[in-house]
């Protein structure tokens, strides 16, 4: 998509930089009509979206129409690097999602450092920058499209019987897609890395470095000097908030109060729990990741990005990795390293690379016939939040949008990136388990609201990967009445499951087995958080709405009793919250400073390295390990 500055011809944003251009080439008409048809899967599901439904479909039809004069949605994105076979360079970053980027991005500081980023997919496409149209690239070609393999025993309401696990495939990675959610996780999580990994990545270690990369604006916490003290100012990426006292969520918010939360300003504080709005990475309207707010402000010429290129092969000379084998838009590339290749591909991805390069259990590189460069436990170890869906139906009055709200929507964020389409407005309310510490999370509700009429069957399977039975349902349920949506997420599972090869083939999948409830205590205390968010309809404003909860209990289950027909339930709807951890975990396959074990010049840094769990979305976590790695970097080759 190209722009050009018109003659004379400027106009005035908020901020002093909006740009408007005289013509403009709109290439991918076939694109956006994909988008246009599918712009109201169900988002809803899985923790709202201001401004989703119609005004996705209003906005992209739009943005077709406002893009011959203007350039709202551009973003300077590092030019394509040209890069010829042999070429070395100091550092190779594999994967330019959101470790990659901000790796990237720290080590390109130091202009002593040549540095090549391998990325797999293009550039995020403009709708990627609209926090309203979060959940639209789901699905489409920047999506990995990744689902588990099925157990047949878990998830076996879900189309297929497989979870589905998206991630992003563009410069970016999944932050150029996700919610834009701002969570840690619990210093207990923390504690937890650091005896298993070294003190380094202890809860006051790993606070300053998510304060490093902070710029906190949310207007209800900065003027709280308790609640700075765990927040950072002048950070390259903005954490915001967004409060609009007549929001669907702002009903919701009473609800939970109504059933006994307490009301919390600060979703990260990590001494109260409660019911709150979350922080998101917004600026001025749109998403704010490590891509563009650090990658993208790279200056120095010793940063190299090469995209639509998928790394298929670390090279070795022994014990040490000396480059990469890429497939680059059909080349078969050959690039080098003088100091180490960082592997930053994600928690499926990795391990993946690591299989096939020769790294990992020694009987599954037999299976395939691969030499063994270093026999370690890669792909072993996988976590992921568990969460069930809950739906209630109401009376309209908490979420209505109306067709004329849409359009006005549109136009305001079109005009001056203002409206729902320039925030998120998401909460959640965090349960303690029973006899623990209170203030330590054990279970979240996310819930959220889907106006009537919203929900198309062939969207709920598409969106949530319900089974065309159950879309069945909530479709005809939603024909006249709202339906609440409480998503009730696990935030500590013991069970672990296991990513590993398909085949030799560098294009094909990894397979990835869930493990889901593996360990039975995991499915102990859902029975219990369910119901707590499905008493819902027992508060007042619900009540007045004549709110019932939806019974989805799948045949297999219905003739028993509880607890047992709930468990029965939950097992067969669980989906994955798509915050998969630990395939390449610190204190077995990686030491304290993220080298792989008994090898030189090999690095790993993304959400893989986790060795357990946080009780929260692993965005900003994965910030920090990369500004860890940066430092750990930087720190060994200080002077090489």
């Amino acid at each position: 998509m190209s722009c050009r500055r018109a003659t004379g011809s400027q106009d005035k944003h908020k901020d002093g930089n909006k740009i408007t251009c005289a013509a403009k080439e709109w290439s991918n008409n076939r694109r956006w009509s994909y988008l246009i048809e599918d712009a109201d899967n169900m988002c809803y599901a899985v923790g709202g979206c201001a401004g989703a439904g119609p005004a996705a479909t209003y906005v992209a039809a739009a943005l077709q129409f406002f893009a011959a004069s203007q350039c709202l949605l551009q973003e300077s994105y590092p030019r394509q690097a040209h890069v010829t076979n042999g070429s070395h360079y100091d550092f190779i970053v594999v994967g330019g999602g959101t470790a990659g980027s901000a790796l990237a991005a720290r080590l390109a500081e130091e202009n002593r450092f040549s540095v090549l980023l391998l990325e797999a997919g293009p550039n995020p496409p403009e709708e990627s920058i609209v926090p309203g149209l979060r959940e639209t690239l789901k699905e489409t070609p920047y999506d990995w499209n990744f689902t588990t393999i099925d157990d047949g025993v878990t998830s076996q309401a879900l189309a297929s019987h497989v979870q589905r696990q998206p991630r992003g495939k563009m410069l970016g990675g999944s932050g150029s897609l996700n919610d834009m959610v701002y969570a840690r996780g619990h210093p207990e999580d923390y504690y937890e890395w650091a005896d298993i990994a070294g003190d380094v990545w202890n809860w006051t270690n790993v606070l300053d470095y998510f304060k490093r990369t902070e710029h906190m604006t949310d207007s209800n916490i900065i003027r709280n000097k308790e609640l700075m003290r765990y927040h950072g100012i002048g950070g390259a990426i903005e954490v915001s908030g967004a409060h609009y006292p007549h929001s669907p969520n702002s009903k919701l918010m009473q609800a939970f109060q109504e059933l006994g939360f307490a009301a919390v300003d600060d979703m990260t504080y990590p001494y109260k729990i409660g019911v709150g709005k979350f922080s998101h990475t917004i600026r001025d309207g749109r998403r704010d990741s490590s891509l563009t707010a650090m990658l993208n402000k790279v200056k120095s010429g010793k940063l190299h990005v090469l995209r639509n290129t998928f790394a298929t092969k670390i090279l070795f000379e022994g014990n040490k990795a000396v480059g990469v084998q890429a497939d680059s838009e059909g080349r078969n590339l050959f690039v080098y390293a003088k100091h180490e290749v960082i592997v930053s591909a994600g928690t499926f991805n990795t391990p993946k690379l690591l299989l096939l390069s020769g790294v990992g259990p020694s009987d599954i590189l037999n299976q395939f016939d691969i030499d063994v460069v270093q026999d370690l436990p890669v792909g072993q170890g996988l976590q992921d939040h568990v969460m069930v869906l809950n739906f209630m139906t109401a009376e309209r009055g908490t979420c209505k949008l109306s067709e004329s709200d849409g359009y006005f929507n549109v136009i305001k964020y079109l005009y001056n990136g203002s409206g729902t389409l320039s925030y998120s407005d998401s909460i959640g309310a965090y349960l303690p388990q029973k006899d623990k510490e209170a203030h330590v999370p054990y279970f979240a509700i996310y819930p959220s609201c889907i106006p009537a009429g919203q929900m198309t069957s062939n969207q709920c399977v598409r969106g949530i990967g319900f089974t065309s039975e159950i879309c069945e349902k909530l479709q005809k349920e939603n024909e006249m009445h709202e339906l609440i949506v409480a998503a009730v997420v696990l935030l500590k599972p013991q069970s672990r499951g296991n990513v590993t090869l398909k085949s030799l083939n560098p294009d094909d999948d990894p397979a990835i087995y869930s493990g889901t409830f593996d360990d039975e205590a995991d499915i102990e205390g859902f029975p219990d958080a369910i119901e707590k968010a499905v008493s819902l309809v027992n508060t007042t404003h619900f009540k007045k709405l004549g709110a019932r909860v939806v019974d989805l209990t799948p045949e297999s289950c219905r003739g028993l009793q509880e607890p047992q027909r709930t468990r029965c339930s939950v097992r067969a709807l669980a989906l994955a919250a798509w915050h998969a951890v630990g395939t390449a975990r610190l204190g077995a396959v990686l030491d304290a400073e993220l080298r792989v074990r008994g090898l030189e010049g090999l690095r790993v840094a993304d959400a893989s390295v986790m060795p357990t769990m946080v009780r929260g979305n692993t965005n900003a976590p994965v910030v920090m390990i990369a500004e860890i790695a940066a430092d750990f970097i930087k720190n060994q080759y200080r002077d090489k």
